[in-house]
């Protein structure tokens, strides 16, 4: 299996080299395709680069299959005409999985092997995230992933995930996809200055549904002066982006979700078990709300544990 990935960065020296070994680190039966897109930093980002090219070519020790890393340096309109450009040295229609990491943000050890494993023995899904996951500015996590949170697909389709009409949002650097499903898609918008991973997730789900790994994949780290501290753009972005017709639509879907009245796919494993993907209810009292599914979440696995332990 071969992975391709993406880093775009500007002035990036504080975190790069976290985010870069969270990459050239991952163990597993595959080959990754790295490179990082430089829109034309001040600091250190490049020696910073031009030293892991080095490493990376001399003795760094590689626990996967084969690394092929590169860098390239040009100004870019933002983070998303970086990723698009990064892309292309990937050739990234002849890879398996696809994703990007941020050069603040950290893939977790053995993400790419979760996903080598379910893209591997599920061929018909294109799309994954893991458990939404928040580091701090020093790097330890600043709580307990929370249960699996309910991605249905029309759900995202309609733009409600934006933590406005519903709680959570798709963590980008826990997402991994297909070519296939990049190549419907149309990519990333270059466009967009803060929302192009929303707009994009929205036009993945038009072909097909985000399935919700329980398995933490990768981390957010909150710092301060990132994009994403702009709150108040990032939804101004969002609904600009949005006609009348698809923001009423939007409406309707945070209306519908609020009454629990969607499911969603999911994968869990049981005690050492193969992977099983599900379909969940979002609970099983929808009277109560959003709240509820957490409950259904430990219901339902309790009741594979209880399944296992019969089995055994």
């Amino acid at each position: 299996m071969r992975f391709a990935i993406v880093t775009p960065v500007l002035n990036g020296e504080k975190f790069l080299d976290q985010s870069i070994l969270s990459v050239v680190s991952q163990t597993g039966p595959f080959t990754i395709r790295y490179h990082v897109q430089d829109g034309g930093s001040k600091d250190r980002t490049l020696e910073i680069l031009a030293a892991w090219k080095s490493r990376l070519a001399r003795d760094f020790p590689v626990f996967c299959e084969g690394i092929e890393f590169s860098f390239a340096s040009a100004p870019d309109r933002g983070v998303y005409e970086a990723i698009n450009r990064g892309f292309a040295p990937c050739a990234y229609a002849d890879a398996d999985a696809m994703a990007w990491i941020n050069a603040d943000d950290r893939f977790e050890p053995g993400a790419f092997a979760t996903v080598e494993e379910i893209f591997r023995g599920f061929p018909d899904i294109d799309w994954v995230t893991g458990r939404t996951t928040i580091i701090s500015e020093t790097g330890p996590m600043q709580c307990m992933p929370p249960p699996i949170y309910a991605f249905p697909r029309k759900a995202i389709a309609a733009g409600i995930f934006d933590s406005r009409f519903a709680p959570p949002c798709i963590e980008q650097e826990a997402t991994f996809w297909r070519p296939r499903l990049w190549q419907k898609a149309g990519g990333v918008d270059p466009n967009f200055r803060i929302a192009g991973d929303f707009d994009l997730w929205r036009r993945f789900a038009r072909h097909t549904d985000l399935v919700t790994v329980d398995a933490i994949l990768g981390c957010f780290r909150v710092r301060a002066g990132q994009l994403s501290e702009d709150v108040a753009g990032y939804r101004a972005e969002i609904d600009a982006s949005l006609s009348p017709a698809e923001i009423e639509t939007r409406d309707k879907a945070a209306k519908r979700y609020a009454r629990a009245g969607f499911d969603y796919r999911v994968l869990v494993r049981y005690y050492r078990g193969p992977w099983l993907c599900q379909r969940w209810p979002m609970c099983i009292a929808p009277i109560f709300g959003t709240k509820a599914f957490k409950a259904e979440h430990w219901r339902l696995t309790i009741m594979g544990w209880f399944a296992n332990k019969s089995s055994g």
